[in-house]
């Protein structure tokens, strides 16, 4: 893969998740996927000088097409507000995606994160 460029791989079989994988990745600076979604573990494993993290949430609870928060997520965004935290006090650079089906207002999710991430 041409160097010029950052890479990240995000996992959705767990049975792949371990030290192999991460130690491969690490090889390679490609960063592991973090990812919040229901039913999926949260791996907090960094492989990378940069984590890209997804907040997937739950496309059976949550329409996304209302143009409003239709699920309450503020905790768990408080919780990912102090991971980030963490993880830019390592010097470690975070790009992020709020899904509409995380709280289904991905704008209300964003200035949420950075309000509280303040």
């Amino acid at each position: 893969m041409p160097r010029v460029y950052r890479y990240a791989v995000e996992v959705r079989n767990k049975s792949l998740l371990g030290e192999n994988l991460y130690s491969l990745l690490r090889e390679n600076k490609v960063a592991l996927v973090l990812r919040d979604q229901p039913g999926a573990t949260i791996v907090e494993e960094v492989t990378a000088n940069f984590v890209y993290i997804r907040w997937e949430g739950d496309r059976e609870k949550v329409t996304g097409t209302l143009g409003k928060v239709e699920v309450d997520r503020t905790e768990d965004v408080r919780e990912w507000t102090h991971r980030t935290r963490n993880l830019l006090d390592r010097q470690i650079e975070v790009f992020g995606y709020f899904s509409k089906y995380y709280s289904g207002y991905p704008p209300g999710d964003v200035k949420q994160f950075m309000s509280l991430l303040e």
